[in-house]
Parts: structure tokens; sequence; C-alpha cells
């Protein structure tokens, strides 16, 4: 019998279609969703001489649909309309293209093979969805899945009838060694290619990953040619996903990123890197790029080589660069951040996770050359700009120190990115939570955005006022960065400025009322439009314990604008 159930004719080049599925959530980051990872296998695959094309469901208008009946809850934290401009979620979406389009551009498409993205646990009923639109179309197409999430749970994936094999790891070279087994009608039982994983009399059979990739620089570039450039931008200009290394050494208890790359850091030459990123610029005009290594400056030789390249060939500040996906403080140094901000980079997103040690010894966290403090006074040095990114709600966390995470980054020079601690699948802390029974029922509620984690020490109410109180920080720190509001100013000047403002009548409520509200009973108010298109406040669900701590600990502490230019 055939892999797929069917034999393929020998002289059948086979057409495969690379899908991107769509996302239903609170939020969508569309600079952050290039499929770079399927432009890398469309162009390994077309180099053994198939036909490909990607089609990225992400595309497309964001449509409202009702909240998922498993995250209902979350109603009494994020107030729909509310209009506040230190608002949470403004709703549950649809980000990219309906079912019944993809079905239509699949049919269109008419492919042997198709390769599904599930890289993201939460987004995996989205990946099922388009499998089973496949199957319906056609019970004899061959689905292929693949990702994060696949690499996570392999056997899980393959108990779900409408996906035929999984792929894990890195997909250059087994995808297209995958599809000429099929092409050739070989058995499933005869297929043994690491990391290929498949369904055989009812039971699941996993080959484990032998090896990762050596030679990065003998990969061929990713396929940009079939993705739409014209949709992803950064500022304005065409912006494009680079990946200069692979595996990370860490192991954070947290980070599932060595199931698919492994722990070895494997590197592409910064001549190599200089070379795509002249082709972008070049052939596609991008001016944009965005480094999404997840150890991007782990090597500071590399780093600090490249950038003397981009130096050279580009000129100073020419290029928009970025690594949103975030750096490791721990290995940074001065002379590398004087050389990031020449190249064209304008702000860093570090990676800070709390002010207890305790906390980053329990994640697994590396250990830092020089500390907070001091990169972030060669950052200021250099004219860099920071998003902190602060970790919360991971069990074992207090409310004071998480509380005390935020005074801390409020007192500095940077924006504060409150993210809320989810559990992954495969890692760690994961079959720790499921021990100790901190996991969330259904692997939906595994995102950040669902609130996911509840203990005796917090409450999703407790987090819910975190992440206000971080939007809140921001949005004066914003006022400070315009030079509307002055710098430095503590809590207590803010309370006496604005703790008594009588909300006039006949007007709509400002950002100025809301501060008073904040201030007289230590409670969030959002903006609600009703009467028309008159605006009104109301009271929203506040935890008090951390209101309580916050004052406590921050009122006579001063906020800091973020910007450093």
């Amino acid at each position: 019998m055939a892999a797929s159930g069917r034999a393929v004719a020998l002289n059948n080049p086979m057409k495969i279609l690379l899908i991107q599925p769509p996302v239903r959530d609170f939020y969508h980051t569309p600079i952050r969703t290039q499929p770079i990872g399927l432009a890398y296998l469309a162009a390994s695959l077309r180099a053994s001489g198939y036909e490909v094309e990607i089609l990225d469901c992400q595309t497309g208008a964001k449509k409202p649909i009702p909240i998922p009946s498993e995250l209902s809850y979350l109603k009494e934290f994020y107030p729909f309309e509310d209009r506040s401009p230190f608002k949470l979620y403004q709703g549950f979406y649809h980000f990219g293209m309906g079912w019944e389009e993809i079905r239509k551009r699949i049919e269109a498409s008419n492919p042997d093979l198709v390769g599904i993205s599930s890289s993201f646990t939460p987004y995996h009923g989205e990946a099922l969805r388009v499998s089973h639109i496949v199957k319906s179309w056609d019970p004899r197409k061959i689905v292929v899945m693949g990702g994060a999430h696949v690499c996570c749970d392999p056997e899980g994936v393959l108990k779900n009838p409408s996906v035929d094999f999984v792929i894990l790891g890195e997909g250059e070279e087994r995808f297209p060694a995958l599809v000429e087994e099929i092409r050739r009608g070989r058995s499933k039982e005869r297929i043994e290619i690491d990391g290929v994983g498949y369904r055989v009399d009812g039971s699941t059979r996993i080959h484990p990953i032998q090896a990762f990739l050596r030679d990065l620089d003998a990969l061929p570039l990713p396929e940009r040619s079939l993705l739409d450039i014209e949709r992803y931008r950064i500022r304005g200009k065409r912006s494009t996903m680079l990946i200069t290394s692979r595996g990370c050494p860490h192991g954070c208890s947290y980070c599932s990123a060595h199931l698919v790359m492994g722990r070895l850091f494997r590197a592409r030459s910064p001549q190599n890197i200089l070379q795509e990123m002249i082709l972008c610029h070049t052939q596609y005009g991008i001016e944009a790029f965005d480094f999404e290594d997840d150890n991007f400056t782990f090597d500071l030789g590399r780093a600090k080589g490249l950038m003397r390249r981009i130096i050279e060939h580009f000129g100073e500040s020419r290029l928009d660069l970025s690594a949103m996906n975030g750096l490791s403080f721990a290995s940074l140094d001065g002379e590398l951040l004087s050389l990031m901000r020449r190249a064209g980079f304008r702000t860093l997103n570090l990676s800070y996770v709390s002010t207890n040690p305790l906390t980053k010894e329990r994640l697994m966290r590396p250990s830092p050359s020089l500390d907070f403090e001091a990169i972030l006074k060669e950052v200021e040095r250099v004219g860099l700009n920071v998003i902190a990114y602060a970790i919360l709600g991971i069990p074992g966390q207090t409310l004071e120190e998480m509380t005390h995470t935020l005074v801390y980054l409020m007192g500095r020079r940077v924006l504060i990115g409150p993210s809320l601690y989810y559990p992954v699948p495969g890692t760690p802390l994961f079959e720790r939570h499921g021990k100790e029974s901190f996991l969330p029922t259904g692997l939906n509620r595994c995102r950040s955005s669902a609130l996911p984690i509840e203990t005796d020490s917090f409450s999703r109410l407790d987090l819910a006022t975190l992440l206000r109180l971080a939007r809140l920080i921001n949005f004066l720190k914003g006022q400070m960065d315009r030079r509307e509001m002055a710098e430095g100013m503590t809590w207590r000047e803010l309370a006496e400025r604005w703790g008594r403002r009588a909300s006039g009548t006949g007007r709509n409520p400002t950002w100025e009322d809301l501060l008073s509200r904040f201030f007289e009973e230590k409670s969030f108010y959002s903006l609600v439009r009703m009467d028309g298109n008159r605006l009104f406040l109301r009271k929203e669900a506040t935890s008090q314990r951390v209101m309580d701590l916050f004052f406590e600990e921050a009122w006579e502490r001063p906020i800091f604008r973020s910007r450093n230019d």
C-alpha cells in the first residue's frame, strides 16, 4: 500500500501547497507572522524539483467572532467596549481568510500534498480545521503537519485522522525526503526518515530526531517570491524576517525552542547573511529586517561582524533593524550595542523576567556578564530604546514580586512589556505544573491572553490588574516622551494634580478623568460609548490587593520616560 493510500506515478512531479492557517485570538501582530519557515521549506522543495505554492491564510481583514465558550470567563476582565487609552483587548477575532475562501484557494491550487504549519498550541485547532478542509475536499490528498506544537506533541497531533504525517524539527531536508518516498509509492511502514511520524495499523510511529542541520550557509535562501511582500511592513517600509542562527543551549524551563531547533547553537556566517539582505533589498525593495533568532547575540563576535558588514555595505542607520523575538541581556556589551545602533537598530526587546533572582533561577535563565543597570547605561549612551519584558503569573511568584518588578521598570527609561506566563507542552514547567494541578483545562487556554493560571498567591483578577497597571505606566511614559508631562513625576505628585479632577458636564471624559478616579477609588475605569457618541465612565473589576501593594511601594517613586533618543 502506498504511503497516501494510493499509488503515485513516478513521473508525477507532485505539486505541494504550504499553508499558514488563520488565527483566532484577542490580538494579532502581522509583522511577526511572515511565514518565513514555509519560505525556507518552499526553497528546499523547489531545489528538489517540486512545484510549490504558499497560502498565507493570515492575510485579509480581521472579523469579530463570538468568544469561545471555554474562554467566556475572560469577559469579566476584558470589557470589549472600552475606549480608554490604556484599555486591554477590544474583542475576539478571526484574523485572516475565512474558511470558505481557504477551501476555494486549496481547490484552485489542486495540490497533491498539503503541508500545514502548527506553530502555537492554542492555534492548533485552526491548523486542524485547515486539514479537515483538505480531506473533505479530497480524502486522497496527503496532509503533512509541522511546527512547534507538532514537535511538542506529535502523538497527539497524529490522533487526528486528517493528518497523515508529522515532521519534527527542521524540515528543509526531511520534507523533500518524505515527499520523494511518497512520490515513489513507498508504504508508510518502510519510511524511516528521522523526525517523521505517521499512523500504522491504528498506532503512531515516531522516528526520533537523529541530527540537526550543521551547515546553515548551504541552505537555499527563503523563497520570498511566493510571499506577498507588500503585506509585511514596519513603519511603512517593506520588511522581512531573517533567521541567522538555530539552536538554544540555555535550556530555560518554560521554553520549547530546543524541541524544534535543538540545543546545539549553529550559525550562518555574516557574509552569507549580508548576501541575503542585499538580495532582499535589490530584488524586493526591503529596508526593514527583523532578526527572529532565539539567540541572535549568543556569539558576540559573529553579531559584531555582521553589524560591521551591514554598516560597510548599507551605511549607518540606512536600514530599519529589529529583533522582536527578544534578546537576552546576558549576551550584550557596549561595543555591540554601539554597532547595533549604527547599523539601524532603534529599539531593543530585552527579556528582563523579574527583579527576583530566585525566579530566574527556577526558570533556568542564563546568568548575565553585565547586570541590567549596566546594560541600560550603555543603551542610553548609544541612544537605543528598550522594551523590557517582565514575566508575570508563574506559579511560585508572589504579588509582591510582580508588583515590585513593575515599579522597578517604571523607574527606568524603558517601556514595560508585561508577558503573562502560559504553559507550553513539552517543557519542564509544563510537566511540573501538570503534577501540581496548575495547568488550565484545555490547550486552547494555554495562551497569555487567557490568564491561564491561578495559584494560592494570585488570581486572574490580580493578573488583569497588573496588566492594566503596566498599560497605565506605559501611557504616562508616552506622555513624558512627547513632553506633555514632566519626566520624573511621582504618583504623589500626579495625585496632587489629577486626584480631584471634577468631570465637567456636557463633555466627554478624558484620560485625565480616568486618572482622577484611579487615585480617588484605587480602581480602574473604562470609557464606554452610550447615548449615541457620548462617553461615560464605568468602574471595572480591580484587585485591591494589587492596588494596595502598588500604591504602598510606588507612591514616592518617580516615573521615567521610555525613550533615549
